[in-house]
Protein backbone atom coordinates (compact mmCIF):
# COMPACT_ATOMS: atom_id res chain seq x y z
CA UNK A 1 0.00 0.00 0.00
CA UNK A 2 2.74 2.31 0.75
CA UNK A 3 4.43 1.83 -2.50
CA UNK A 4 1.48 2.80 -4.32
CA UNK A 5 0.76 6.13 -2.35
CA UNK A 6 4.63 6.81 -3.03
CA UNK A 7 4.20 6.07 -6.48
CA UNK A 8 0.91 8.46 -6.77
CA UNK A 9 3.13 11.04 -5.19
CA UNK A 10 5.75 10.54 -7.65
CA UNK A 11 3.45 10.60 -10.38
CA UNK A 12 1.82 14.01 -9.15
CA UNK A 13 4.33 15.64 -8.39
CA UNK A 14 6.88 14.84 -11.66
CA UNK A 15 3.87 15.94 -13.79
CA UNK A 16 3.28 19.19 -12.63
CA UNK A 17 6.91 20.19 -12.49
CA UNK A 18 7.13 18.86 -15.77
CA UNK A 19 4.32 21.22 -16.74
CA UNK A 20 4.90 24.15 -15.09
CA UNK A 21 8.55 23.52 -16.44
CA UNK A 22 7.15 23.76 -20.02
CA UNK A 23 4.29 26.47 -19.71
CA UNK A 24 7.64 28.67 -18.48
CA UNK A 25 9.22 28.05 -22.04
CA UNK A 26 5.99 28.18 -23.56
CA UNK A 27 6.14 24.84 -24.80
CA UNK A 28 2.73 22.68 -24.68
CA UNK A 29 2.12 21.76 -20.71
CA UNK A 30 0.35 18.50 -21.99
CA UNK A 31 3.71 17.27 -23.37
CA UNK A 32 5.30 17.55 -20.45
CA UNK A 33 2.86 15.43 -18.89
CA UNK A 34 3.84 12.53 -20.79
CA UNK A 35 7.39 12.87 -20.92
CA UNK A 36 6.57 12.54 -17.12
CA UNK A 37 5.70 8.96 -17.99
CA UNK A 38 8.13 7.81 -19.79
CA UNK A 39 10.78 9.11 -16.87
CA UNK A 40 8.50 6.98 -14.61
CA UNK A 41 9.22 4.24 -16.95
CA UNK A 42 12.63 4.21 -16.46
CA UNK A 43 14.48 0.87 -14.92
CA UNK A 44 15.04 3.05 -11.59
CA UNK A 45 11.36 3.40 -10.83
CA UNK A 46 10.57 0.14 -12.73
CA UNK A 47 9.65 -2.00 -9.79
CA UNK A 48 7.57 0.72 -8.04
CA UNK A 49 5.52 1.39 -11.70
CA UNK A 50 5.24 -2.35 -11.97
CA UNK A 51 4.11 -3.15 -8.23
CA UNK A 52 1.31 -0.35 -9.10
CA UNK A 53 0.94 -0.50 -12.66
CA UNK A 54 -3.30 -1.48 -12.39
CA UNK A 55 -3.60 1.52 -9.98
CA UNK A 56 -2.34 3.65 -12.76
CA UNK A 57 -4.04 2.22 -15.31
CA UNK A 58 -7.29 2.43 -13.60
CA UNK A 59 -6.50 6.01 -12.91
CA UNK A 60 -5.39 6.36 -16.14
CA UNK A 61 -8.88 5.38 -17.23
CA UNK A 62 -11.08 7.45 -15.33
CA UNK A 63 -8.60 10.55 -16.34
CA UNK A 64 -9.63 9.71 -19.73
CA UNK A 65 -13.45 9.21 -19.00
CA UNK A 66 -13.26 12.72 -16.81
CA UNK A 67 -11.45 14.37 -20.25
CA UNK A 68 -14.50 13.75 -22.52
CA UNK A 69 -17.20 14.22 -19.98
CA UNK A 70 -15.79 17.72 -18.93
CA UNK A 71 -15.17 18.57 -22.69
CA UNK A 72 -18.98 17.26 -23.67
CA UNK A 73 -20.25 19.92 -21.09
CA UNK A 74 -17.96 22.71 -21.84
CA UNK A 75 -18.50 23.19 -25.89
CA UNK A 76 -20.96 24.45 -27.81
CA UNK A 77 -23.65 22.26 -28.65
CA UNK A 78 -25.01 24.62 -31.08
CA UNK A 79 -21.46 24.09 -32.97
CA UNK A 80 -21.15 20.38 -33.34
CA UNK A 81 -24.09 20.69 -34.64
CA UNK A 82 -23.31 23.31 -37.02
CA UNK A 83 -20.44 21.61 -38.07
CA UNK A 84 -21.82 18.12 -37.79
CA UNK A 85 -21.30 17.37 -41.87
CA UNK A 86 -17.77 18.76 -41.89
CA UNK A 87 -17.13 16.53 -38.53
CA UNK A 88 -18.75 13.18 -40.62
CA UNK A 89 -16.82 13.80 -43.65
CA UNK A 90 -13.54 14.15 -42.02
CA UNK A 91 -14.33 11.77 -39.54
CA UNK A 92 -14.52 8.79 -42.66
CA UNK A 93 -11.95 10.20 -44.77
CA UNK A 94 -9.23 10.56 -41.82
CA UNK A 95 -10.26 7.05 -41.14
CA UNK A 96 -10.45 5.52 -44.65
CA UNK A 97 -6.60 6.62 -46.03
CA UNK A 98 -4.56 5.54 -43.09
CA UNK A 99 -6.31 2.27 -42.86
CA UNK A 100 -5.68 1.65 -46.69
CA UNK A 101 -2.05 3.15 -46.39
CA UNK A 102 -1.47 0.76 -43.18
CA UNK A 103 -2.81 -2.45 -44.84
CA UNK A 104 -1.14 -1.73 -47.53
CA UNK A 105 2.58 -0.69 -45.95
CA UNK A 106 2.37 -3.97 -43.95
CA UNK A 107 1.19 -5.92 -46.76
CA UNK A 108 4.34 -5.44 -48.70
CA UNK A 109 6.54 -6.09 -45.79
CA UNK A 110 4.92 -9.52 -46.09
CA UNK A 111 2.94 -9.45 -43.12
CA UNK A 112 -0.06 -11.59 -42.59
CA UNK A 113 -3.93 -10.55 -43.60
CA UNK A 114 -5.12 -10.15 -39.84
CA UNK A 115 -1.99 -8.23 -38.57
CA UNK A 116 -2.31 -6.33 -41.64
CA UNK A 117 -5.65 -5.83 -40.37
CA UNK A 118 -4.96 -4.62 -36.97
CA UNK A 119 -2.65 -2.08 -38.37
CA UNK A 120 -4.79 -0.50 -40.57
CA UNK A 121 -7.75 0.16 -38.11
CA UNK A 122 -4.66 1.22 -35.23
CA UNK A 123 -4.01 4.03 -37.66
CA UNK A 124 -7.15 5.36 -38.60
CA UNK A 125 -8.51 5.92 -35.08
CA UNK A 126 -7.72 9.32 -33.51
CA UNK A 127 -7.08 9.97 -29.31
CA UNK A 128 -10.12 12.26 -27.94
CA UNK A 129 -8.89 12.89 -24.66
CA UNK A 130 -5.57 14.20 -25.50
CA UNK A 131 -6.60 16.42 -28.32
CA UNK A 132 -9.71 17.60 -25.81
CA UNK A 133 -7.05 18.57 -23.34
CA UNK A 134 -4.27 20.45 -25.87
CA UNK A 135 -7.69 21.98 -27.08
CA UNK A 136 -8.66 23.22 -23.45
CA UNK A 137 -5.30 24.28 -22.60
CA UNK A 138 -5.52 27.11 -26.10
CA UNK A 139 -8.64 28.01 -25.09
CA UNK A 140 -9.33 26.29 -28.21
CA UNK A 141 -12.23 24.12 -27.79
CA UNK A 142 -15.54 26.00 -28.16
CA UNK A 143 -14.46 27.08 -31.48
CA UNK A 144 -15.55 25.72 -35.27
CA UNK A 145 -12.23 23.91 -35.62
CA UNK A 146 -12.75 22.74 -31.77
CA UNK A 147 -16.00 21.29 -32.49
CA UNK A 148 -14.92 19.36 -35.72
CA UNK A 149 -12.30 17.73 -34.44
CA UNK A 150 -13.99 16.51 -31.04
CA UNK A 151 -17.45 15.48 -33.45
CA UNK A 152 -15.23 14.03 -35.82
CA UNK A 153 -13.43 12.38 -32.84
CA UNK A 154 -16.38 10.95 -31.86
CA UNK A 155 -17.45 9.64 -34.81
CA UNK A 156 -13.87 7.98 -35.35
CA UNK A 157 -14.66 6.33 -31.74
CA UNK A 158 -18.21 4.85 -33.31
CA UNK A 159 -15.73 3.09 -36.57
CA UNK A 160 -12.71 2.57 -34.12
CA UNK A 161 -15.23 -0.02 -32.12
CA UNK A 162 -16.95 -1.36 -35.50
CA UNK A 163 -13.96 -2.14 -37.23
CA UNK A 164 -12.13 -3.60 -34.01
CA UNK A 165 -15.38 -5.95 -33.82
CA UNK A 166 -15.13 -6.89 -37.49
CA UNK A 167 -11.28 -7.75 -37.18
CA UNK A 168 -12.36 -10.00 -33.70
CA UNK A 169 -15.41 -11.74 -35.05
CA UNK A 170 -13.49 -12.65 -38.60
CA UNK A 171 -10.35 -13.95 -36.59
CA UNK A 172 -12.33 -16.06 -34.21
CA UNK A 173 -15.80 -16.81 -35.88
CA UNK A 174 -18.19 -14.47 -33.32
CA UNK A 175 -20.02 -13.37 -36.91
CA UNK A 176 -23.48 -13.17 -34.78
CA UNK A 177 -21.90 -10.62 -32.50
CA UNK A 178 -21.61 -7.98 -35.78
CA UNK A 179 -25.10 -8.81 -36.02
CA UNK A 180 -26.18 -7.30 -32.61
CA UNK A 181 -24.20 -3.91 -32.85
CA UNK A 182 -27.16 -2.06 -34.64
CA UNK A 183 -29.79 -3.17 -31.72
CA UNK A 184 -26.84 -1.93 -29.04
CA UNK A 185 -26.70 1.07 -30.70
CA UNK A 186 -30.34 1.56 -30.65
CA UNK A 187 -30.97 0.43 -26.95
CA UNK A 188 -28.04 2.77 -25.82
CA UNK A 189 -30.10 6.20 -27.59
CA UNK A 190 -33.30 4.71 -25.81
CA UNK A 191 -31.52 4.54 -22.45
CA UNK A 192 -29.81 8.11 -22.91
CA UNK A 193 -33.33 9.26 -23.81
CA UNK A 194 -35.01 8.29 -20.90
CA UNK A 195 -31.92 9.50 -18.62
CA UNK A 196 -32.25 13.02 -20.20
CA UNK A 197 -36.03 13.13 -19.43
CA UNK A 198 -35.12 12.36 -16.03
CA UNK A 199 -32.33 14.16 -15.02
CA UNK A 200 -33.34 17.96 -15.30
CA UNK A 201 -36.10 16.95 -12.57
CA UNK A 202 -33.53 15.14 -10.59
CA UNK A 203 -31.32 18.32 -10.59
CA UNK A 204 -34.00 20.80 -10.28
CA UNK A 205 -34.81 19.18 -7.28
CA UNK A 206 -31.59 18.91 -5.88
CA UNK A 207 -30.96 22.71 -6.69
CA UNK A 208 -34.07 23.12 -4.27
CA UNK A 209 -32.13 21.52 -1.41
CA UNK A 210 -28.80 23.78 -2.09
CA UNK A 211 -26.55 20.90 -1.22
CA UNK A 212 -23.59 20.45 -3.89
CA UNK A 213 -22.83 16.72 -2.34
CA UNK A 214 -25.81 15.31 -4.01
CA UNK A 215 -25.44 17.59 -6.82
CA UNK A 216 -21.95 16.13 -7.56
CA UNK A 217 -22.92 12.80 -6.86
CA UNK A 218 -26.11 12.23 -9.17
CA UNK A 219 -23.74 13.90 -11.98
CA UNK A 220 -20.87 10.92 -11.34
CA UNK A 221 -23.29 8.45 -11.08
CA UNK A 222 -25.08 9.87 -14.39
CA UNK A 223 -21.82 10.11 -16.31
CA UNK A 224 -20.54 6.77 -14.96
CA UNK A 225 -23.96 5.28 -15.91
CA UNK A 226 -23.77 6.00 -19.57
CA UNK A 227 -19.71 4.88 -19.77
CA UNK A 228 -20.75 1.66 -18.22
CA UNK A 229 -23.86 1.39 -20.62
CA UNK A 230 -21.62 2.43 -23.78
CA UNK A 231 -18.98 -0.16 -22.63
CA UNK A 232 -21.43 -3.15 -21.47
CA UNK A 233 -23.18 -2.94 -25.00
CA UNK A 234 -19.77 -3.16 -26.52
CA UNK A 235 -19.43 0.70 -28.35
CA UNK A 236 -16.43 1.60 -26.01
CA UNK A 237 -16.95 3.77 -22.37
CA UNK A 238 -15.62 7.00 -24.24
CA UNK A 239 -18.53 7.34 -26.42
CA UNK A 240 -21.03 7.19 -22.93
CA UNK A 241 -18.31 9.51 -21.51
CA UNK A 242 -18.67 12.33 -23.88
CA UNK A 243 -22.77 12.12 -24.57
CA UNK A 244 -23.33 12.29 -20.76
CA UNK A 245 -21.14 15.35 -20.88
CA UNK A 246 -23.43 16.99 -23.57
CA UNK A 247 -26.64 15.89 -22.20
CA UNK A 248 -25.65 17.42 -19.03
CA UNK A 249 -24.89 20.76 -20.79
CA UNK A 250 -28.70 20.73 -21.64
CA UNK A 251 -29.90 19.82 -18.43
CA UNK A 252 -28.29 22.41 -16.34
CA UNK A 253 -29.13 25.46 -18.48
CA UNK A 254 -32.14 26.39 -16.26
CA UNK A 255 -29.82 26.22 -13.25
CA UNK A 256 -28.71 29.30 -11.29
CA UNK A 257 -25.95 30.98 -13.33
CA UNK A 258 -23.84 30.62 -9.99
CA UNK A 259 -24.92 26.89 -9.55
CA UNK A 260 -23.83 25.95 -13.38
CA UNK A 261 -20.71 27.86 -12.54
CA UNK A 262 -19.77 26.00 -9.60
CA UNK A 263 -20.52 22.62 -11.07
CA UNK A 264 -18.83 23.46 -13.75
CA UNK A 265 -15.58 24.55 -12.08
CA UNK A 266 -15.14 21.69 -9.48
CA UNK A 267 -15.63 19.24 -12.40
CA UNK A 268 -12.78 20.94 -14.62
CA UNK A 269 -10.62 21.23 -10.77
CA UNK A 270 -10.83 17.70 -10.30
CA UNK A 271 -10.40 15.86 -13.36
CA UNK A 272 -7.14 18.54 -15.01
CA UNK A 273 -5.51 18.39 -11.05
CA UNK A 274 -6.09 14.83 -10.17
CA UNK A 275 -7.35 12.39 -12.81
CA UNK A 276 -5.92 13.95 -16.15
CA UNK A 277 -2.28 13.56 -15.40
CA UNK A 278 -2.38 10.07 -14.76
CA UNK A 279 -3.75 9.32 -18.15
CA UNK A 280 -0.68 11.40 -19.96
CA UNK A 281 1.41 9.30 -17.44
CA UNK A 282 0.50 6.20 -18.78
CA UNK A 283 0.92 7.03 -22.41
CA UNK A 284 4.70 8.47 -21.59
CA UNK A 285 5.06 5.54 -19.80
CA UNK A 286 3.91 2.95 -22.67
CA UNK A 287 7.15 3.91 -25.22
CA UNK A 288 9.25 1.19 -25.96
CA UNK A 289 13.02 1.28 -27.75
CA UNK A 290 12.55 -2.27 -29.41
CA UNK A 291 10.80 -0.58 -32.32
CA UNK A 292 13.80 1.55 -33.18
CA UNK A 293 15.12 -1.20 -33.84
CA UNK A 294 13.54 -1.78 -37.36
CA UNK A 295 14.43 1.65 -38.70
CA UNK A 296 12.24 1.16 -41.88
CA UNK A 297 9.08 -0.21 -40.28
CA UNK A 298 9.17 2.64 -37.78
CA UNK A 299 9.90 5.50 -40.35
CA UNK A 300 7.63 4.04 -42.91
CA UNK A 301 4.60 3.50 -39.95
CA UNK A 302 4.96 7.15 -38.70
CA UNK A 303 5.39 8.70 -42.04
CA UNK A 304 2.03 6.89 -43.08
CA UNK A 305 0.22 7.44 -40.13
CA UNK A 306 0.64 11.15 -40.52
CA UNK A 307 0.28 11.34 -44.08
CA UNK A 308 -2.65 9.38 -44.08
CA UNK A 309 -4.94 11.15 -41.63
CA UNK A 310 -3.61 14.79 -43.00
CA UNK A 311 -4.07 13.56 -46.90
CA UNK A 312 -7.28 11.92 -45.69
CA UNK A 313 -8.89 15.16 -43.76
CA UNK A 314 -7.84 17.37 -46.60
CA UNK A 315 -9.36 15.54 -49.77
CA UNK A 316 -12.50 16.76 -48.27
CA UNK A 317 -12.09 20.24 -49.85
CA UNK A 318 -14.42 19.98 -52.34
CA UNK A 319 -17.18 19.15 -50.37
CA UNK A 320 -16.29 21.42 -47.23
CA UNK A 321 -16.28 25.33 -46.98
CA UNK A 322 -13.27 25.41 -44.24
CA UNK A 323 -10.06 26.23 -45.95
CA UNK A 324 -7.20 24.21 -46.99
CA UNK A 325 -5.28 25.44 -44.12
CA UNK A 326 -7.79 24.64 -41.38
CA UNK A 327 -8.21 21.26 -43.00
CA UNK A 328 -4.05 20.68 -42.63
CA UNK A 329 -4.82 22.00 -38.57
CA UNK A 330 -8.02 19.33 -38.26
CA UNK A 331 -5.82 16.84 -39.60
CA UNK A 332 -3.02 17.08 -36.88
CA UNK A 333 -5.54 16.95 -34.43
CA UNK A 334 -7.11 13.65 -35.77
CA UNK A 335 -3.40 12.36 -36.46
CA UNK A 336 -3.36 12.47 -32.68
CA UNK A 337 -4.10 8.95 -31.33
CA UNK A 338 -2.91 8.42 -28.12
CA UNK A 339 -5.35 6.22 -25.54
CA UNK A 340 -7.33 5.01 -28.80
CA UNK A 341 -4.52 3.22 -30.73
CA UNK A 342 -2.89 1.82 -27.41
CA UNK A 343 -6.67 0.26 -27.16
CA UNK A 344 -6.42 -1.31 -30.30
CA UNK A 345 -2.49 -2.60 -29.73
CA UNK A 346 -3.26 -4.04 -26.58
CA UNK A 347 -6.64 -5.96 -27.02
CA UNK A 348 -4.97 -7.33 -30.34
CA UNK A 349 -1.85 -8.32 -28.72
CA UNK A 350 -3.43 -9.86 -25.64
CA UNK A 351 -5.75 -11.84 -28.59
CA UNK A 352 -2.37 -12.98 -30.18
CA UNK A 353 -3.90 -11.22 -33.67
CA UNK A 354 -0.62 -9.20 -33.69
CA UNK A 355 3.60 -9.87 -32.93
CA UNK A 356 5.16 -7.76 -30.19
CA UNK A 357 7.28 -5.85 -32.71
CA UNK A 358 3.69 -4.46 -34.77
CA UNK A 359 2.41 -3.93 -30.70
CA UNK A 360 5.58 -1.74 -30.30
CA UNK A 361 5.54 -0.16 -33.69
CA UNK A 362 1.98 0.73 -32.53
CA UNK A 363 2.63 2.38 -29.35
CA UNK A 364 5.22 4.29 -30.62
CA UNK A 365 3.29 5.86 -33.53
CA UNK A 366 0.72 6.49 -30.87
CA UNK A 367 2.69 8.45 -28.83
CA UNK A 368 4.88 10.10 -30.86
CA UNK A 369 1.80 11.47 -32.84
CA UNK A 370 0.03 12.80 -29.78
CA UNK A 371 3.80 14.07 -28.95
CA UNK A 372 3.69 16.24 -32.64
CA UNK A 373 0.13 17.79 -32.41
CA UNK A 374 0.45 20.40 -29.14
CA UNK A 375 3.19 21.70 -31.08
CA UNK A 376 1.75 22.35 -34.53
CA UNK A 377 -1.45 23.58 -32.86
CA UNK A 378 1.10 26.15 -30.99
CA UNK A 379 2.69 27.28 -34.10
CA UNK A 380 -0.25 27.26 -36.29
CA UNK A 381 -1.96 29.84 -33.69
CA UNK A 382 0.82 32.44 -33.15
CA UNK A 383 0.66 32.64 -36.97
CA UNK A 384 -2.84 32.29 -37.83
CA UNK A 385 -4.63 33.61 -34.68
CA UNK A 386 -8.13 33.89 -36.16
CA UNK A 387 -7.62 29.97 -37.87
CA UNK A 388 -10.24 28.31 -35.58
CA UNK A 389 -12.70 31.14 -35.94
CA UNK A 390 -13.21 31.21 -39.50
Amino acid sequence: MLSTFVLLLLCLSLSLMLKELFHRFKFPEVVGQILAGSVLSLPFFGTLMQQSSHVIEFLSNLGILFLLFLAGMEIDVRKILSTCRDSILIAISSAVIPFLLGFAFLYCLGYDFFTCLIFGIALSVTAEGTKVKVLMDMKKLNTKLGAIMLGAGAFDDVIEVLGLSIVTALKFGEIEELLFFPVELLVFGVIVFLAFKLLPRILKYLEKKETDVELFGVVFIFMLLLAALSEALEMGYLIGAITAGLLLQLAIRKMKRENKYKLKSSIRLITLSFFAPFFFIEIGAKLSVNVFLNPLLFVGGVAIATLGKIGGTMIIKPFSELSPRQLYVTGWGMNSRGAAELVIALVAFQAGLITSEIFSLITAIAILTTLTFPFVMQYEIRRHPKLFEG
